[in-house]
């Protein structure tokens, strides 16, 4: 079994948002990567972007300087 490790995780409303929150990432060298959105969350389009949880400031400015909208921005072990 693999063992869990804590996330942060980025849900969103739609997959163009989702895909956006990746490319800024890739642009600005935050690391992480789109998933299949955790069951215990809810997403609307089924997709999340998982990054280090020690991103968070980070991935808050990113979001809120390239206008992404997002469902919520949690820490989840995954």
């Amino acid at each position: 079994m693999l063992k869990k490790k804590l996330k942060l995780i980025v849900t969103f409303y739609t997959t163009s948002a989702a895909m956006a929150t990746e490319k800024a990432c890739k642009e600005n060298g935050v690391g992480g990567s789109l998933i299949s959105a955790p069951r215990e969350l809810s997403a609307d389009c089924g997709i999340a972007f998982a990054t280090d949880v020690k991103n968070r400031i980070e991935m808050e400015k990113l979001l809120q300087d390239k206008k992404i909208e997002y469902e919520k921005l949690v820490e989840v072990e995954v």
